[in-house]
């Protein structure tokens, strides 16, 4: 049973209790790839909400050339259904160029309190407009409409896993949901399979014969996945 002292947000390697589950990716160590083509960075891990035992952000290690030289805190948290995986290079997408990640608060580490998580909603939704606290008191953690929006919705996130790693499962669901490994509680159910695989195991084809350029292959799989 997870510590009751936590705060609800709490990063998986603090939850000594949970992992991932057996049938899903661990993603952590994957490098995150911008719209632009370029690495971001790499997830470093991932925040749990220990409530409803569902993974809910991204922490992502942001490279040191993407931040400010003297900037000590390189870390973000992206909701993860702002993110797309690639299990075939081990990747993340991201729709998030260096002039969007710049408008991100960094993450320090630690609770993640509700003001973090409207300023990071903010980033996403109104990224032309400036962020204004709305009150000096402590704002009231997010409701259940919050995390409603589809930047929340773990399938979005698993929809391009590979149709080979779905067909070595015995089961597939599109829920998301903990379940007990032993004496560990493990984080995330199966995704859905979506047919935009294919075309990137076709471009990937393509590549290997040299009919299109890395370049090219990097923009097609971007427009593939929809990013």
């Amino acid at each position: 049973m997870a510590n009751d002292s936590m705060a609800r947000l709490t990063a998986l390697h603090d939850l000594k209790d949970f992992k991932v589950a057996d049938d899903n990716l661990d993603v952590r160590g994957w490098e995150v790839i911008g719209s632009d083509g370029q690495r971001i960075g790499k997830v470093d891990d991932l925040i749990v909400d220990r409530e409803l035992m569902k993974v809910r952000y991204l922490d992502i290690d942001v490279d040191k050339n993407r931040v400010l030289p003297d900037t000590d805190a390189r870390h973000i948290l992206l909701p993860i259904g702002a993110a797309q995986l690639d299990d075939d290079s081990d990747q993340v997408f991201v729709a998030m160029d260096q002039t969007a990640l710049s408008r991100f608060p960094f993450y320090r580490g630690g609770t993640v309190d509700p003001e973090y998580e409207y300023r990071v909603m903010h980033a996403i939704t109104s990224p032309n407009e400036n962020y204004i606290s709305s009150s000096a008191a402590p704002m009231a953690a997010p409701s259940a409409d919050f995390y409603s929006r589809e930047h929340f919705d773990e399938n979005r996130f698993y929809r391009n896993r590979s149709r080979r790693d779905a067909q070595s499962r015995p089961h597939d669901t599109q829920t998301t949901h903990y379940q007990t490994t032993g004496a560990s509680q493990g984080v995330g159910g199966s995704p859905p399979i979506q047919e935009d695989i294919a075309t990137i195991e076709r471009l990937r084809q393509m590549l290997e014969q040299g009919t299109i350029t890395q370049e090219e292959f990097s923009a097609l799989k971007r427009k593939a996945i929809g990013i």
